[in-house]
């Protein structure tokens, strides 16, 4: 790689981004080397970095301490000084960093910039959102309705919900000549979904004026097509054979010549925080070490003995949570925070539950708060999570609650960290993971 090149091409001019500041990086972690230079987007991936990279590379980090990785936005624009290094490690995961995303494809357009996808050979898993009753059931053992939610087929985001009798949320607006599919889950007093690809239920979807709004029902799904400006009614029924089981208030679809495509996929779609997980972060640094090499194969030898070395660290934390998580005396955990575990629990077997989902900026409501007591007295929990990035009001306002909960306990996503830890020899993600989140993990699984 000709590092001199982009320099020399910021130096010249390079537009917009000549003149960008680089105040975002001030509170930058730095490992340091007159040798290559190499961003990473967030605290992990620079710790995963700078194990393998030693020496022979200047690691950099634009995320200052105590600010999540995936919630993090630059003040200024980074694209400068990612540019001015060899390469720039990241996640290539839509909606997790948007500003590493805009910065890689602008990169990958105009740039000789190595990028380095972390994620490369690590399978995602989607994130339930849904946490409904999925067991079988007979037709006759479904109660009645309770609720009826509304998923954008698109964007696999819950769009309007209606129970007690009202709406909350809204279809998003058509434009004219637009489609739109909708999928009704009909929700018992049980909490379990009523199935719509079988032979037993069926829905039925009408509007009150067609020469605006066009509507189609095929099995579990509405698609509806605007025809003119407006503003339409639409209500949507459950039928079992011939007997009508359940109709909503009919809710309002709004065809505009301005309307979009509706709300965006999201990285609450697909959980991209594997690093919660010490096995899959094994192959994380074995994607960065193999992208090192190929960036600066006169240390390859140097790098893969780095990766080894730091990859049986990471097996021997997994070994450490395997053994002292294997005798507990429950299988659930509450964590009231955003969903930063779900790769541990799957790894080890347990079950997390939250209030909110995977961003940090997702607030639960009342009726939230109350489902989590509710969760933690029916599994005798003691001890509530909360992650010091988000704050520990959610898990003290649930403990004041729930008769079962005593305690609350810190954790960490390890995506950043404290300059404390750090002190105390703990900042790195090993440390966190052993030092901070073991501990929790113990306390409320009951494996103390």
């Amino acid at each position: 790689m000709n590092g001199s090149t982009r320099r020399e091409l910021l130096r010249l001019g390079g537009g917009s981004l000549a003149v960008a500041g680089l105040g975002g990086c001030l509170d930058r972690t730095v490992a340091e080397s007159d040798g290559i230079a190499v961003q990473a987007s967030f605290f992990t991936l620079y710790d995963f970095t700078r194990n393998v990279a030693g020496e022979h590379v200047s690691v950099s980090n634009p995320v200052p301490a105590e600010q999540h990785g995936h919630g993090w936005e630059p003040s200024t624009n980074l694209l400068p000084e990612i540019v001015d290094s060899d390469a720039f490690v990241y996640l290539d995961a839509e909606g997790f960093q948007p500003w590493a995303e805009r910065a890689a494809a602008e990169i990958e357009a105009n740039y000789d910039v190595q990028l380095i996808d972390a994620l490369e050979g690590i399978d995602l898993v989607e994130y339930d959102r849904d946490h409904h009753d999925e067991h079988d059931h007979d037709p006759g053992d479904y109660g009645t309705v309770a609720e009826l939610e509304l998923v954008d087929a698109r964007s696999r985001q819950v769009v309007a919900q209606f129970h007690f009798d009202h709406w909350h949320g809204a279809i998003p607006p058509l434009g004219v000549d637009e489609s739109r599919r909708i999928e009704p889950q009909f929700v018992d007093s049980d909490n379990a979904v009523i199935p719509l690809d079988g032979d037993d239920y069926r829905i039925e979807a009408t509007v009150d004026d067609t020469d605006m709004l066009s509507v189609e029902t095929d099995e579990g799904t509405i698609t509806t097509e605007g025809n003119s400006v407006g503003e339409v009614a639409l209500t949507i029924e459950l039928w079992a054979d011939d007997n009508q089981t359940f109709a909503a208030d009919p809710i309002t679809v709004i065809v505009d010549d301005e309307a979009g495509d509706g709300p965006e996929p999201d990285h609450g779609l697909v959980d991209v925080k594997f690093f919660s997980d010490p096995v899959l972060a094994q192959q994380s640094v074995r994607t960065i070490r193999d992208g090192l090499i190929e960036l600066d194969p006169d240390h390859e030898s140097t790098y893969r003995e780095n990766a080894a070395d730091y990859i049986e660290q990471l097996d021997g934390l997994h070994q450490t949570f395997r053994a002292e998580l294997a005798d507990r005396d429950r299988q659930q955990v509450m964590l009231a925070g955003h969903d930063s575990f779900n790769y541990l629990g799957r790894r080890y077997g347990f079950e997390i539950e939250t209030p909110v989902g995977l961003s940090p900026n997702d607030e639960p409501s009342t009726q939230e708060i109350a489902d989590a007591v509710d969760f933690v007295e029916e599994h005798g929990i003691t001890h509530v999570l909360w992650d010091y990035f988000d704050g520990d009001r959610t898990a003290e306002a649930i403990v004041a609650e729930a008769e079962t909960a005593t305690e609350t306990a810190m954790v960490s996503a390890a995506e950043s960290y404290l300059p404390e830890w750090k002190d105390k020899g703990h900042g790195d993600y090993i440390g966190q993971m052993r030092e901070i989140n073991l501990p929790a993990f113990k306390a409320a699984l009951g494996a103390d």
